[in-house]
């Protein structure tokens, strides 16, 4: 009684307290799962979130946003807003009971049961052609496959994920895509010279900056424009260039 009663504690503690990011380390894996749980928690749904408990994420001086990403629990998004905003996307992998999974209905405020079945399927992330180690996926190699739901771990839910990472080894065409065959590829790196592109209905403009920050393909990163010294939101496009 004694033991529930302090668990009781420390979870009120954990949903009331605002989620700050220590600002040299980061924040862990395992903080963003155990949020996560929590908020899963709340709204009646029995899942567990896969992520790496180990991994360091981006600092954040506000609280964490976490929200449904398709409408359902199945997968999550987890953000920061802000200036220097990141978000993630996490898979559940829901806990079965008597060969029954709890889904939370969106529409429905009542908890409801779906029955568990090995032919349930997911889509996921895959490349058309198969990579060899060393290779950069590209927007035109990206599509989505189904596998069954039993399968889905480690994967990326979303195929735009995969866009500008580069393999740790080879990658056969159209099966799923695991996080631990890619590494991250910063076509931009911090302190790095770039040049800024701004396309307009009648006007193309460039300009020279220099990174304040890392960035893969797509990323949204902070740049300084040498000659006027501002700071501004730019997306990584190709090495050494982003738009505006």
């Amino acid at each position: 009684m004694i033991n529930r009663f302090f668990s009781l504690i420390i979870t009120m503690i954990v949903l009331l307290t605002p989620l700050k990011l220590n600002a040299e380390n980061g924040i862990s894996g395992k903080i963003i799962k155990n949020t996560v749980e929590n908020i899963l928690s709340q709204n009646k749904v029995a899942a567990i979130p896969v992520i790496n408990e180990k991994k360091i994420y981006p600092n954040c001086n506000n609280q964490l946003n976490v929200r449904p990403t398709l409408g359902d629990w199945k997968t999550i998004t987890v953000e920061c807003a802000g200036k220097h905003s990141w978000k993630i996307v996490i898979r559940n992998k829901f806990v079965s009971t008597s060969n029954q999974i709890k889904i939370l209905d969106k529409t429905n405020p009542k908890l409801t049961l779906g029955n568990q079945n090995s032919h349930n399927k997911v889509k996921v992330a895959a490349i058309k052609r198969s990579i060899r180690r060393g290779d950069v996926i590209t927007p035109s190699d990206v599509v989505e496959i189904s596998i069954p739901e039993y399968n889905a771990t480690d994967i990326f839910p979303n195929y735009k994920d995969l866009i500008g990472r580069r393999a740790k080894t080879t990658i056969r065409a159209l099966t799923p895509v695991y996080s631990r065959q890619l590494e991250t590829n910063f076509l931009i790196k911090q302190d790095m010279q770039v040049t800024i592109s701004y396309q307009g209905k009648h006007i193309s403009v460039q300009m020279e900056g220099i990174a304040l920050e890392n960035g893969q393909y797509g990323d949204w990163i902070n740049v300084k424009n040498t000659k006027s010294g501002k700071v501004i939101l730019a997306k990584v496009v190709a090495e050494k260039k982003v738009n505006v």
